[in-house]
């Protein structure tokens, strides 16, 4: 642990069984959410509710007070909430969940008077006041560099052409990580197309062809016998890399390692690795995605936050929900720790911190660092990657 890091909080483990930190304040603390429950992301925004109500449900030694205020999934919506929540006594807001909402209400006078934890990954030129508390890309990238550049395997770089790609890239490439070649798709068609020429696969489905040819034309029965064998292959030869870093999602990610395989060239050839997939069961189906590598939050930890969704609300959670559960413990335990006085945005930066999704830390520049774990695709479950 570095020199400059204060106090290292256990959260979780130290609030369960202590008392005495609810007692040190006879305020109660006073936390706002700005959440979307209802409209277009209602969903999450009650998930997020259930999720803070549940932590404190559970930590029912801490005087915490949290009052939710809904946005209705608009900018709008978000500026009223916000003006909604002046009328209260906070201390701190948590929310929006969405940069553009938050970005809405930056411009108020009173915006500054607060201190805002937005579960966004959004890391450019932050407010002084807000802090990011997603999953961001550096941490990602921090998790997946050793990965990268500690073997000499040569890699190429498959991603969709737009802004989020060129960013990974050239965050990547400041990271010493250099790739042999780069490919970018422009849509479902173009990945076919760029899959095969990232495959080489009609230069090596010629060479097996022409190789078959020669071994038929040859008067040897054992080349006639090896001709046929190989009439039930594609192609011949494999490809020179070892690694391809795809930094997609959803139906992009399982089309390019679906396209990747149908052109010959699968787990068994090259080690695939992308970004955080948040445990998308959807991609266990998939018989190509077997063996991709991936950083995220600690999985086990998700898995009892899930189980704990089905048995009270019967429902599993979607992603986010396990970095909210971590808030409230958070600010609960800073908040108890000061012996008077409200939050500073310096009670909480450059300090090393434990939850349920893994250890974290706040930079000086408002950003949740986070240490997180790999994880590979084995035989249709997550697994941890050594």
């Amino acid at each position: 642990m570095k020199k400059n890091f204060l106090k290292f909080f256990l959260i979780f483990f130290f609030l369960l069984n202590s008392a005495i930190l609810a007692e040190s304040k006879n305020r109660p603390l006073k936390i706002a959410a700005i959440l979307p429950l209802s409209g277009k992301y209602q969903d999450i925004g009650n998930n997020l509710l259930k999720t803070f109500e549940l932590t404190i449900f559970e930590l029912s030694n801490l005087n915490v007070s949290l009052l939710p205020f809904d946005n209705q999934s608009t900018k709008e919506g978000t500026k009223f909430a916000f003006q909604e929540l002046q009328t209260e006594q906070i201390d701190i807001v948590i929310g929006p969940i969405f940069f553009e909402n938050l970005k809405e209400i930056s411009a108020d006078p009173n915006f500054t008077k607060y201190i805002f934890f937005s579960l966004t990954n959004y890391t450019e030129n932050l407010p002084p006041n807000v802090i990011s508390f997603g999953v961001n890309i550096n941490s990602q990238l921090d998790a997946i560099k050793p990965l990268l550049t500690k073997s000499n395997k040569t890699k190429i770089f498959f991603g969709e052409k737009n802004t989020f790609s060129e960013l990974i890239l050239t965050k990547m490439k400041n990271d010493k990580i250099s790739f042999y070649k780069e490919y970018f798709f422009t849509d479902f068609q173009d990945i076919d197309k760029q899959s095969q020429i990232a495959t080489s696969y009609w230069w090596r489905n010629k060479k097996l062809k022409d190789l078959i040819k020669k071994l038929n034309d040859s008067q040897n029965e054992e080349d006639k016998i090896k001709a046929k064998n190989l009439e039930k292959l594609d192609t011949l030869g494999g490809v020179n890399y070892q690694q391809v870093f795809v930094p997609s999602f959803d139906n992009n990610l399982i089309s390019v390692l679906s396209f990747f395989d149908y052109y010959d060239v699968n787990y068994d050839d090259v080690q695939f690795i992308s970004l955080n997939q948040w445990f998308d069961k959807k991609l266990l189906i998939e018989p190509s995605l077997q063996n991709l590598i991936f950083p995220s939050i600690n999985y086990n930890n998700y898995r009892e936050l899930n189980d704990k969704f089905i048995k009270n609300f019967n429902q599993e959670i979607s992603n986010i929900e396990i970095l909210a559960y971590d808030l409230v413990p958070l600010l609960a335990s800073v908040w108890h720790s000061k012996k008077e006085g409200a939050f500073a945005i310096n009670d909480f930066t450059d300090k090393e911190f434990k939850g349920k999704s893994g250890i974290f830390k706040i930079t000086k520049s408002n950003i949740t660092q986070r240490q997180l774990n790999l994880y590979q695709i084995q035989n249709k479950q997550f697994k941890s990657f050594n």
